[in-house]
């Protein structure tokens, strides 16, 4: 599947230090399409990628919103569930 992201979802990923080397390399050779990068996964790495940041997606507990990382990886599940 080809899941289209922005460049801010690429760097979080890039920064998140427990994305493993396979779905890095994915990350990393996203393509350019537009104003948008291009990532290629294929079913079992989405449902990896789609896991891994789900353990950011948190809300913050004084204010229940999500903080600016969080939302990141909630726009990066939405685009994963997009491309499916």
């Amino acid at each position: 599947m080809n899941v289209r992201l922005t460049e801010p979802m690429l760097a979080a990923l890039r920064e998140t230090p427990e994305v493993p080397d396979n779905l890095l390399a994915r990350v990393n050779g996203a393509r350019q399409d537009g104003a948008q990068r291009v990532m290629t996964l294929s079913e079992d790495e989405a449902m990896a990628m789609t896991e891994m940041c789900q353990w950011y997606i948190r809300k913050d507990p004084k204010t229940g919103q999500l903080n600016e990382k969080a939302r990141l990886f909630q726009a990066i599940v939405d685009a994963i569930d997009q491309a499916a």
